[in-house]
């Protein structure tokens, strides 16, 4: 299986203030410092460790990138450019500062007391190691060193999504349709092409047939050579990638990362609109499985986003308070990623009201950078299990914002997350139900992927921005605790965020285009196609739609399918298209054997070799072929008066009535 190349001595930047301005840090001589390094339970693990044991931990280094000049590298109107600026000084950083505690690491590898499996980052500038206790201690001793993180996985970062009734094809999920997803198709003619947002969880089934034919493919990779073709340190990422297993194979194993990337873009092939953004290309990306989750998978696959340009990273996941993550390290990772380009739309959690004041909301959805979610039903009421605000900062070293009271107001938004129809893994097809902010999350983030497709420049900042301010105002009026700025309403974010307004082809119900502004276009009844003009677009045509077996009218696919119709094709007459049409009559008569013969007449041969459904009495079904202009039934033995019929089509000719003696 290709996997990543190792090591990557590239790494990142971010933390300068937070770790400078640490009290367990400043002018503290390092032998004295080694346990106020130690952060999420290192301590402990230290202490229980085996002789030889390797411990899975991140070295937080103290010399990060200038956040101001992170800043004005993000400042780039150009969302491209401003990518390219963040990554290469964020990288330069790295590969600037991290040389003497890699080398370090070698020297515990060769002495046996590190394994193999490094990983040098720039997202911000830690490194991943597993080291034994005695190399835990060593390196609280250095001086570049300012933390260091037990990184294990934990089962716990899984927000627990809440099995739902229901499973069964409907048209379009409730969900979808609630936030406006088919009028933003329908009416403006966006459906996220060109957006590339990725899945980050659990892995997808990215066979099922409601997403295959989307599935993100990365442009600089020839698929299956076991080369990295595109010079990223992974081989073969044609998809995404496994940052578990570190391999290019991102299945699910657990059902969550399928159902999520469903709620994102899928397209409704076998039943039900599930996704919000069903054209957009969905990159995956696996972090965690049954084992659980690592932070520091985590963080490469925020690295990856921003390096690959991710517009949009979708995070159902989560750390609770209980956890204690190293709350700084998170928000610097997220923050650089921002900076680099890629929104990050982030789970609430599903604790609710449980905890004290400030402990409900699961990070990294605590942080104030990120588009965090909360969870709704499909009537606008609040979720009795999504994670309230507010969340506060106060006593986290480097930023020390946000004081409680009042505290900083999250989620920022709120979507449908209750009883959520999405993409099943059982036999990688079908649907099922589930509940939880982590359906609500990608709610969120398919809409986000529609704004992309409207406008490829805008920056996270505006996608935040105008997500909150076209929310439908839930709750207490403003922005609140539980709904945060209200429910998303993806047709008015899609709006606000479209560029100056252009005309574009206007396509109606004749068939015929006209180049019209989006209101002009709506308003006259046509259905408007942005970013296409009419003499490069073909307009889709009328044709005959057969309403019932027995009812033909001239109309546009969609209007038909809308009315339960079957369309026959565009350009098609209703001269004999649906069935009745060319159905003649129904003959039967009985001989003395007590064999029925019943005949179904066509005044043409337009059926020929199609199948009709016979009944005889109420019980009797009979498949009958379709042979030139007849079908012909022969069926024994009967005595008595029958009733012969025509049960499929239906509705053509009345039944006849046939004497057997």
């Amino acid at each position: 299986m290709p996997r990543r190349t190792f090591p990557r001595i590239v790494l990142p930047a971010a933390m300068t203030a937070i770790l400078s301005t640490s009290p367990a840090l400043g002018g503290v001589p390092p032998a004295a410092a080694d346990l106020a390094k130690f952060a999420n339970g290192l301590d402990a693990a230290v202490s229980q460790a085996a002789e030889g044991q390797f411990l899975p931990v991140v070295l937080v280094l103290r010399d990060q990138a200038e956040r101001a000049a992170i800043e004005a590298a993000a400042a780039n109107p150009d969302i491209n450019q401003r990518r390219a600026a963040v990554t290469a000084l964020l990288k330069d950083h790295a590969q600037r500062t991290q040389g003497a505690l890699l080398d370090w690491v070698r020297s515990q590898v060769e002495a046996g007391k590190a394994s193999d499996a490094t990983r040098a980052f720039w997202i911000s500038n830690i490194v991943s190691a597993e080291l034994t206790a005695d190399a835990v201690l060593e390196a609280a001793g250095r001086d570049d060193v300012a933390w260091i993180l037990h990184d294990p996985p934990s089962t716990d970062a899984w927000i627990p999504a809440i099995p739902a009734e229901g499973g069964d094809a409907t048209e379009v999920e409730c969900g979808v349709e609630l936030m406006g997803a088919p009028r933003v198709w329908n009416d403006l003619g966006i459906t996220g092409r060109g957006a590339v947002i990725s899945a980050t969880d659990s892995g997808t089934c990215y066979q099922h047939r409601d997403l295959a034919d989307h599935v993100y493919q990365n442009p600089g990779e020839i698929p299956g050579n076991n080369i990295d073709d595109d010079g990223n340190g992974y081989i073969d990422d044609v998809v995404g990638w496994d940052f578990e297993n570190n391999d290019n194979d991102p299945a699910d194993s657990l059902g969550h990362g399928t159902h999520v990337a469903g709620t994102m873009a899928s397209d409704g092939t076998e039943g039900t609109q599930a996704g919000m953004a069903p054209d957009s290309d969905i990159m995956l990306q696996r972090i965690g499985s049954e084992r659980g989750i690592v932070p520091s998978d985590v963080w490469e696959s925020m690295e990856y986003s921003a390096d690959n340009g991710v517009r949009l990273q979708g995070m159902s996941f989560g750390w609770n308070r209980l956890d204690a993550p190293t709350r700084a390290v998170w928000r610097t990772n997220c923050i650089n990623t921002i900076a680099a380009g890629t929104a990050l739309v982030v789970a609430a959690g599903n604790e609710g009201t449980c905890c004290p004041p400030t402990w409900h909301t699961r990070t990294p959805g605590d942080v104030p950078e990120v588009i965090t979610a909360g969870a709704t039903d499909c009537n606008d009421v609040i979720a009795g299990f999504s994670s309230r605000g507010p969340v506060q900062w106060a006593d986290v070293p480097g930023y020390n914002d946000w004081p409680y009271p009042p505290g900083l107001i999250k989620p920022s938004v709120s979507a449908p997350g209750v009883n959520t129809k999405s993409l099943r893994l059982s036999g990688c097809s079908g649907y099922t139900n589930l509940s939880g902010t982590s359906m609500a999350t990608p709610h969120v983030s398919g809409t986000i992927g529609l704004m992309l497709e409207a406008n490829p420049n805008l920056s996270p900042e505006e996608i935040k921005d105008i997500l909150m301010d076209t929310a439908v105002d839930l709750g207490a009026p403003g922005k609140d605790n539980e709904y945060g700025a209200g429910r998303v309403d993806a047709y008015e974010a899609v709006l606000a965020s479209m560029s100056d307004p252009e005309p574009a082809a206007c396509c109606f119900g004749d068939g015929s285009c006209r180049n019209l502004l989006r209101d002009a276009c709506v308003g006259d009844g046509g259905r408007y196609n942005f970013g296409k003009l009419c003499d490069s677009f073909n307009c889709p045509q009328p044709g005959a739609c057969c309403i019932d077996n027995d009812t033909c009218e001239v109309m546009l696919q969609r209007d038909c399918q809308a009315q339960g119709g079957e369309f026959i094709g565009e350009g098609v007459s209703c001269f004999r298209a649906c069935p009745c049409d060319v159905i003649r009559k129904l003959k039967g008569k009985c001989k003395g054997s007590g064999t029925l013969k019943g005949v179904l007449k066509f005044v043409d041969d337009s059926w020929d070799g199609r199948v009709v459904k016979m009944g005889v009495g109420d019980r009797l079904r009979y498949d009958v072929t379709v042979h030139g202009k007849r079908a012909t039934l022969y069926t024994c033995c009967f005595n008595g008066v029958q009733e012969l019929k025509l049960l499929d089509p239906a509705g053509c000719v009345d039944p006849v009535m046939v004497n057997c003696p």
